[in-house]
Parts: C-alpha cells; structure tokens; sequence
C-alpha cells in the first residue's frame, strides 16, 4: 500500500510517477525500434536525434505531478479509489478531487524544469500533451502562471508563419509534430496496460507477393520504383493492388518510407480495397466515417473483441499507425488543418510514410486542387507518392508538376490495351423509363446487368420498375449510399452473391444491380450488359470496367442514357447548380464526352485516347477551388504548432472555412428513434454507427416540411442533443431513405 506523502502517485489508482514514467519510456522505446526509419529520417530532417529526444519529454512530462497542490488531490483520489475497492463498488468517478484543484500538471512540469533550458520543441511536447496547446486554452496559460511559456511559444510559431513558407512551416511541423505526437502516443498506450487494457500492437510491414508470376503493371512498378512521384496507368483489372503493395515493398525496403497509406476517392472504395489487401498483409488498418462497421462492430457482435479494444484498433488506423492504412483522400486532407491535436501525430506519420492516390476524380477540380496542395506538403518532407488510375490524362503530367515533384512521363501498362473490351451498342436521351423501357427489358431477358444512376432518385425509380415486372426470375438489388451501414454491408454480400467472381466461375450469376457511384469502383462485380447514365469519360471507363470483368474472352454490351428535364441535359451531379438562373450548369468533362461517345467497340487503348482529348487542356481551377485550396495550405502554415479556437469532430471533413470536396453540407440522421432518452457515450456512438446515415441538408429539411423527419431531445453523458429521425416507413432496406409520392419527386 501506498502511504500518504511517502510515494509520489502519478494516478489516483495507485500507479506511481515513477513507474508510469518507467512505463512511458519503454513504449516510446518499443515504438522506435520497430520503425528505425522515422529516427533516421528525424535525424536527415531536423539534425537532431529522435530518441533522445523523446526519452526527455517521456522522463519528465509528468514532472508536474510532484507539485504539492496536484499530488495532495491525487493522494485523496487515491484514497477514494481503495475505499471504493474495497466496498466493490465505484459510486464516484476516480479523480474527482483532482478535477477540482484547478490545476494543469503539464504546464507545472514547464515550470519545474524551466532551469534546464529544454529547446522550446520539447516543452511544446511536454505542454501539448493533454492536448491544451490551443488558443481555446489561452487564459489557462495565464491564469496558473506559466504566461511566459505560452508567449516564447506564441513567439515561435509566428516567426515561422511570418515567413509564409510552406518549406520553413513543413520543417517546424515535422520537428515539432514528431515529438508531441510520439509523446502522446507513448503515454496513452502505457497509461492503457497500467489500467490492464489491451492495446494494438505497433507492427512492421511485411508483404510477399502471393502469385509465380508478375503481370506488366506489377513489373512496371518494379522499373520505376525510384521515382519520388510516379504516376502509372493501367486498364481496370490489371491487378493494380498489388503493384501498388510491391511499390511500396521497394519504398520500405529501400529506407524510404515506414509504412504505406492508401488514399481512396470515396469510404466505399476504402472498403472493398481494405478487404482485397488484408489477403496478402493482414495488419490493414482501415478509417473513414464508416469503418467502424465495415471492419470491428460485426468482431463486437460476435463477442470476438470488446469495444475498448475496437475503438484503440479504429483510433490507431485513424492515426496512420498501421504498417498499411487505407483511408479516402479527405482524411489525409483534413489532417493537414491541423484543427485537432492529433492531427499533429497524422501528419508525422504521413511524412515517415509512403502514400498510393488511387483514381483521382479529374472532372472534379475543387478535390484535385485539395490533393495539389497535399502534394506540394509531402514534397517538403520528400514522402514517395504513387498515383495509379486506369484514366490518367497525358495533361495531367504538367499539373503535377506544380507539387514541386519532378515528373516526365505517365508510366503505362499497354499489355492489354488493344482487345475490344466492350461495344456501346446504343446512345438515348430519356426524360421518363418509359423512353427507355426496351433497354430495361433487355435487362430481364439477360437475366444479369449492371444498371448506373447518377442520383438516387433515379435509381429508386428504376429499381421500382423492375419490382413492377413480377418477373419471378429476376433479382433486382438496389445499392446507393443512403443505407445504413449494416445495411450497406448487407446489399454488398448480396451483389458479391449475385455477380461476384464465384458466382461466375460456379455459372450461377443471376441478378440485376441498380449502382449510383458508389458502385463504380467498390464492388467486386460483373455482367455482361450494362446500362449507364452519361457521366464523364474517366468515370465512365471506371463504370465499364465491370463488364466481363472476369473474362477475357467476352465482350460486354454497354448502352448509354442521357438524363433530360424539359428536353434539356440534367447533368446532376456533373455540374454546379446555379442557384440564380435555378438550373444546373454541365461541366465541360461531361460536355465533351458526349459529343465524343459513339456506338462502337472500344479498347483500354481507345478509352485512353477518349480521355486525352476531353482533358487535353491544361487544367484551369475554378476560383472557389483556388481558393479553397489555399484556405487548406494557409490551415497547415498558421496552425504548425498552436492549435486554433475551432476544433472538428474526428469524422469532420471540412472547417468553418475550407472543405474537402465541394459538395453540399450534410446532417445525421437516424432511421429509428433511439429506445432510451438517457445515454452514456460509448453506448450512444455504437447506436449512432448502426442507425444512423448522412443526408444533404436540402433532403432533410424536405423532409422535416413534409413531416418524414422529426427532433427528438436526448441526453448523452447528461448533455442535451437534439436528433432528427426519420418516420417510421419511410426508411427501409429495400430502397433505403423513401420520401417520395411519385416519380416527380426530385430527390438526387
């Protein structure tokens, strides 16, 4: 037992400084020795070595603890604690006289360590560990004394932000980033085993090719594996995973990089790529805004793993802490606000690391201008960057080239670019499915097709035509992204069912999918006649990578639609709505595609040349893209080191000022009401995650006006929140979200 005053306690458990310091040294040490390279690059970098460095700020970050005011609340907690044990029970939360001595022990272990003259990047550490270096912490510096830190502090980061040099602010980040992020790390990790909870373990990457042979994309990779920014075209199918797992194998192997992150256009695509690597290198981590149930709550439910551990194992992908991470761009992007304090330990681990963009959008030029400016950071800290897409254009060498990375040439796979993968057997404009319906019977008479919808109301409608048929032999699946996420898991099975690989092989495959985008790249499906909304080219080449996508000796059967409203082109979401003129504006991508398209065969060779002459301009920004661009560069200069006022939600991809893609804002919405008023947190997130889904904010007040929708106050940790829920019947798993009378509901 511990007795008061005799032994200095570092928690009111029990644990005492010195052994949770103890503690805290052997988890940095452990995390350096498994990724040796971050050390040696801190050293090339920052001129300084990494892990004595970090041994300071671990030996000496609670320091502050000895201070007789904090020590004497911890000694009173602790007493609590054995009362409370020995009763068995916990009626007070731990920690409750601590709480109340209005006292930070970070910023007094500045104060007791002032003497030794610590350069100001290991007392940023030190003061930030509790995540209290922000400017919404400002009056906490002054009010307990240590206001001259904060000034030195203030002092330093302006002097960088002066500057106005993305080259200087990189530097200063990745110095200062590595030591209160790995701090941080050490802490939280040594501070969960003295609590006896289990953590994930911090791995290398390992990758063994798991074929006799390479195809031409994989030995490509291979040649060029030394370029600082390599970017690679290969037709879809060509087995671009795992060039992309060699590529990085090389960029490892070769102390370039630490770990791999894969960065996804969208968390659908995050989803079915997680899966396809986790075959050949098991630790994947996988984060975006629906992981969670794509990758641990189905372990929760079977009883395979509790939620504590779930929520370190989604929290260490969320970091970039696995040896491979596949996230969407937005994650990466938001990272670079530096709105949040961990962001700062993300953007460390993204410069030790290796980054695959897989199919960049390039009709959408707000996103790609946000993947310049992420391009143009990693430069700084010379990350590796591999780019691969089956529709890069020849014009998007010279817009690379702006990063600062040096780029000749599109590296390509024409292997297998001469065979005729598919023939566009038929353009046709359409206002209702009734100027379609001898398209959609072919459908029926094939009995497996692939059907694209650019909006959801579109597809609801063309499902719903289909179910009209009572064709007993026909198995219509309708998958878009406003389905729950159990939901989504459970329409992703039943495609894979229906027109997966296996189904395929087995001479089984039976069934008809209604796709919106999500379904361009995430599925891993096939037929061998498709019907296709008009979208752009390098979209549209994605689309038709589904067809006979597992055999080479067909050729699929594709038919183009052309949405019109009023006998004029509705291009939605291929364009801006024009809230003036209350009309939507095409952009030029889709434009040109369809002057372009004609009803004829077409190999990946052609598609390559399609997409050349529909992006054979130099790409021009829009203003909002330019300048939401810069609003992200101007984030990572001026919040380098101090954190701002705003802080974003963990899943948030957009500030007050800036955003990830120029889409329209979003609101939770939940499909049922919750069966209690009165939540603890975790309990309230894990309903959340299974009942909840994300609706343009157009969509929700439409339907709050027609009483689909309404509020419900709850409590969560004893906070009011205020939720929106949908009707009953009015969401299902059928259709998803159902709001509309009829068919002139116009719901995208």
């Amino acid at each position: 037992m511990h007795q008061e005053n005799n032994i200095i306690l570092a928690k009111p458990t029990g644990i005492t400084l010195e052994q949770h310091v103890s503690n805290v040294i052997s988890e940095a040490d452990m995390i350096l020795s498994i990724v040796p390279f971050v050390t040696q690059k801190y050293r090339d970098i920052v001129c300084k070595d990494l892990q004595k460095r970090l041994e300071v700020v671990c030996r000496l970050h609670d320091d502050g603890k000895k201070q007789r005011k904090w020590q004497e609340a911890c000694q009173k907690d602790y007493k609590v604690f054995l009362n409370q044990k020995e009763k068995g029970c916990q009626a007070n939360p731990i920690g409750a006289n601590i709480m109340k001595a209005g006292i930070r022990h970070e910023f007094q272990s500045l104060v007791l360590n002032a003497h030794k003259n610590m350069p100001l990047a290991l007392q940023c550490a030190i003061a930030a560990h509790h995540s209290k270096l922000g400017f919404a912490f400002e009056n906490r510096w002054s009010n307990e004394g240590v206001e001259s830190f904060w000034k030195e502090i203030r002092k330093e980061s302006n002097r960088i932000i002066e500057k106005d040099s993305l080259a200087e602010s990189a530097k200063s980040f990745y110095e200062y980033a590595g030591l209160r992020g790995l701090l941080q790390l050490a802490d939280h990790r040594a501070s969960a085993k003295e609590e006896g909870k289990k953590v994930p373990d911090i791995n290398s990457f390992e990758y063994k090719f798991p074929y006799a042979e390479k195809r031409g994309v994989q030995e490509l990779i291979e040649s060029y594996w030394n370029k600082d920014l390599l970017l690679v075209r290969a037709p879809t199918g060509a087995g671009k995973t795992d060039a992309s797992l060699l590529w990085a194998s090389k960029q490892i192997d070769n102390n370039r990089a630490a770990r791999l992150i894969i960065a996804m256009p969208t968390r659908f695509t995050s989803n079915a790529l997680a899966i396809n690597v986790s075959a050949s290198l098991s630790d994947t981590g996988l984060y975006h805004s629906s992981a969670w149930f794509s990758k641990l709550q189905n372990e929760i439910n079977e009883g395979n793993m509790d939620y504590d551990y779930a929520s370190k194992v989604h929290e260490f992908a969320r970091l970039l802490e696995t040896p491979i991470t596949v996230c969407t761009i937005d994650h990466l992007l938001t990272a670079l606000t530096l709105t949040r304090e961990d962001h700062h330990l993300i953007g460390f681990n993204l410069a030790n690391s290796c980054l695959v963009i897989d199919e960049a959008d390039f009709y959408d030029d707000f996103t790609l201008a946000n993947i310049l400016v992420l391009l143009e950071i990693l430069h700084e800290f010379k990350v590796p960057v591999l780019i691969m897409s089956a529709s890069l254009p020849e014009s998007s060498v010279k817009m690379y080239q702006k990063s600062g990375y040096k780029i000749d040439e599109i590296i390509e796979d024409n292997s297998d670019n001469e065979r005729e993968r598919f023939q566009v057997k038929s353009i046709n404009k359409y206002e209702d499915l009734q100027n379609i319906e001898d398209i959609l019977y072919q459908c029926i008479e094939k009995k497996n097709a692939i059907v694209y919808a650019n909006t959801v109301d579109k597809a609801t409608n063309i499902y719903n035509w289909f179910k009209n048929q009572n064709c007993p032999n026909i198995n219509p699946i309708l998958y878009h992204s406003r389905f729950t996420e159990p939901d989504k898991k459970r329409k992703e099975d039943e495609l894979i069912a229906a027109l997966g690989k296996k189904a395929w092989e087995e001479n089984r495959a039976n069934g008809i999918a209604i796709l919106t985008q999500i379904g361009e790249m995430s599925i891993n499906i096939s037929a061998d006649f498709m019907i296709s909304d008009i979208c752009p080219i390098d979209r549209l080449t994605q689309r038709a990578g589904r067809l006979c996508r597992f055999d080479k000796n067909k050729i699929g059967e594709l038919h183009i639609i052309i949405p019109q409203k009023n006998d004029v082109l509705y291009p939605a979401p291929y364009g801006s709505f024009d809230l003036k003129g209350k009309k939507w504006e095409p952009c030029d991508a889709l434009i040109q595609t369809i002057e372009l398209l004609q009803t004829q065969g077409y190999s990946a060779q052609k598609l390559v040349d399609f997409i050349n002459s529909v992006y054979a301009k130099d790409f021009n920004f829009s203003e909002s893209a330019i300048t939401n661009a810069k609003l992200l560069k101007e984030h990572f200069i001026y919040n380098w080191l101090i954190n701002p006022q705003q802080k974003i939600e963990s899943d948030d991809e957009e500030t007050i000022f800036w955003r990830s893609r120029n889409i329209d804002a979003s609101e939770t919405v939940f499909v049922s009401p919750p069966p209690q008023k009165y939540w603890d947190k975790l309990s309230f997130q894990a309903w959340k995650i299974t009942y909840s889904i994300e609706l343009p904010l157009y969509i929700v007040k439409q339907g709050e006006k027609k009483h689909r929708i309404d509020t419900l106050d709850i409590f969560v940790k004893g906070d009011l929140e205020r939720i929106k829920v949908i009707r009953t019947g009015f969401y299902n798993y059928e259709l998803g979200i159902d709001f509309n009378d009829d068919e002139n509901d116009n719901f995208l």
